[in-house]
């Protein structure tokens, strides 16, 4: 089930504080170089498409380069619970944050439910809730998994998914992961989909250039990924 620990004021004012301008300055077109010792985005750090990222369990390092994100939801699929800064980020950000138990593909026999996977991409196809992240632990399984079943929303081929998949997850691939991706039944939320225009979505790369504290040519990949089924070069 998904609960929602916190409610976003939407007639909050957002500051241009010093370490946005930071985050921005980090992010043109001239810094071509990732900014080291500065903001620090989470490992296997994500842009999904342009308001919806991907991540691993933040660490309190890592929140000041996510408050320049804006975020409206958080939603962590772990029962890990957060520490108080995070509690604290949360709340100050007036974040609407879920935590919806998404099981790790390990036995066959045992999955997420549908409906459960279902919820999850309802919150993500809904606008008005993003900027969103998603989290689980490392940033591999349960958000590459559903990641993939939202690639599955847009139309993706699904050897791009899978290819998604397994360059977040590299060698720590499960293959019942690409089983679970595989049996995403898409058709039906794809009203949602079409509706809400998500096939059309795309990243922007905002991020590509911000120091994550995953591997280094992990900044590159926005560029190999295809959008709608084409490749950005």
């Amino acid at each position: 089930m998904s609960h929602p620990l916190a409610k976003k004021n939407l007639n909050g004012v957002t500051q241009d504080t010093d370490t946005e301008k930071q985050l921005i300055k980090a992010c043109s077109p001239d810094s071509m170089e990732p900014v080291r010792g500065a903001l620090k985005l989470p490992e296997n750090f994500g842009e999904v498409v342009h308001g919806i990222y991907r991540s691993s369990f933040p660490l309190p390092s890592n929140l000041p380069a996510l408050k320049s994100l804006n975020l409206k939801t958080i939603i962590t699929l772990v029962e890990e619970p957060y520490e108080q800064s995070h509690e604290n980020f949360v709340k100050e950000g007036g974040i609407t944050h879920y935590r919806i138990a998404f099981i790790a593909n390990k036995d066959p026999d045992v999955r997420t439910p549908e409906t459960v996977v279902n919820r999850i991409m309802e919150i993500l196809l809904e606008k008005n809730n993003h900027p969103v992240l998603i989290h689980c632990n490392k940033g591999k399984h349960r958000t590459g998994c559903v990641s993939a079943c939202f690639r599955k929303l847009q139309g993706w081929d699904l050897q791009e998914v899978i290819d998604e998949y397994v360059h977040y997850s590299g060698k720590k691939q499960r293959q019942l992961d690409k089983v679970f991706i595989e049996a995403f039944d898409s058709s039906k939320l794809m009203h949602l989909a079409q509706s809400s225009g998500a096939k059309l979505w795309c990243p922007k790369g905002t991020y590509a250039n911000i120091e994550t504290e995953a591997d280094e040519d992990q900044a590159n990949r926005l560029h190999e990924l295809p959008c709608n089924g084409i490749r950005v070069t």
